[in-house]
C-alpha cells in the first residue's frame, strides 16, 4: 500500500546484534547503547510526535501525535488538524518497534542514518534508502516531543470531542437551532441538538474519542451525514475537532 506498511510488517527480536564491517558495527554498537538507554528509563505510556517523509499517501505524511500505552499504540491524530487515523490504514511504532526497524534496515538498506536523543536514547531521526537504484524507496521518520505520562500532570477540564457548526447552505446564516447531531460509534451513540438561545455551536463527545458517523437533521434540509470521523486524544484529553456543516434545503 505504502512504504510504511511495507517497512512496518517485519519484526526483529534479537537484543544483541552483531555484523561483520566497521560501519555496520557502529551502527549496531549505537543502537544496543541507546536501546539499552531506552528501556532503563523504564517508560511504557507516553506520546510523541512522528512524522515521515516518503513517496506515500498525503496523510501518511503529515506529523502526528502517537500516544502508547503498555507499549501498544492506541492512537495516532494529525497534529495540525486533530484527525484521529485508523490503525489499521496508517501505521505508527512504538519506540521498541523504531529501534526493530533500525536492525531490520541495518541488515538489508544500501544506506542508513540514526540520530538517537542523548539522554533518553530514542531515536529521533532515521533515514533509510533501501536501493540507490531503486526509485522511491527512500524514507526519512523523526521523532520529537517524548512524553512520559508519568511527567504530565493532566488538568481536571473536560474537553469536549466534537464542535459543529451550522449554516444555510445558500445564506450562509448560523441554523443550530433546533438541528440534531448524532454521532454513533459502535455500540455508542449521542444526540445533541442546538439550542435557539445561542445559534451557532453544537458541542458533544466530552472525552470520547473514537471513529464516528455523524449526521446532522433539521426539518426543511436534506439530512447531512459524514462516516469515519476520527477523534484523536493525548495521553490526558480527547482533541477536539471542528466540523462545519452548511445544509441544504429541500
Amino acid at each position: 500500500m505504502n512504504n510504511i506498511t511495507r517497512y512496518g510488517t517485519a519484526l526483529v527480536t534479537t537484543v544483541l546484534l552483531f555484523a561483520c564491517n566497521s560501519d555496520s558495527n557502529n551502527i549496531l554498537e549505537d543502537l544496543n547503547a541507546n536501546r539499552a538507554k531506552w528501556e532503563s528509563a523504564n517508560i511504557d505510556n507516553y506520546q510523541f510526535e512522528y512524522s515521515i517523509s516518503c513517496f506515500c499517501l498525503d496523510d501518511a505524511t503529515r506529523p502526528r501525535l502517537v500516544v502508547v500505552n503498555a507499549d501498544q499504540v492506541k492512537s495516532q491524530t494529525i497534529i495540525e488538524s486533530n484527525i484521529a487515523l485508523p490503525q489499521d490504514t496508517f501505521t505508527s511504532e512504538t519506540i521498541d518497534g523504531l529501534f526493530e526497524r533500525i536492525a531490520l534496515e541495518e541488515s538489508r538498506a544500501e544506506s542508513l542514518n540514526v540520530e538517537y536523543h542523548p539522554e533518553l536514547g530514542y531515536p529521533t531521526f532515521i533515514q533509510v534508502d533501501g536501493n540507490a537504484q531503486t526509485a522511491d524507496d527512500e524514507y526519512t521518520i523523526t521523532v520529537s516531543n517524548v512524553v512520559s505520562a508519568d511527567d504530565i500532570a493532566c488538568t481536571t477540564s473536560i474537553e469536549s470531542g466534537l464542535i459543529v457548526s451550522i449554516t444555510d447552505a445558500s445564506t450562509e446564516a448560523p441554523i443550530a437551532c433546533d438541528t440534531t447531531v448524532t454521532a454513533t460509534d459502535e455500540n455508542f451513540t449521542e444526540t445533541a441538538t442546538g439550542a435557539c438561545d445561542r445559534n451557532e455551536l453544537i458541542t458533544m463527545l466530552d472525552e470520547r474519542p473514537g471513529f464516528y458517523s455523524i449526521t446532522v437533521e433539521k426539518d426543511g434540509y436534506q439530512t447531512f451525514q459524514v462516516d469515519d470521523y476520527g477523534i484523536g486524544k493525548d495521553l490526558c484529553h480527547v482533541l477536539p475537532r471542528e466540523l462545519e456543516v452548511e445544509l441544504i434545503s429541500e
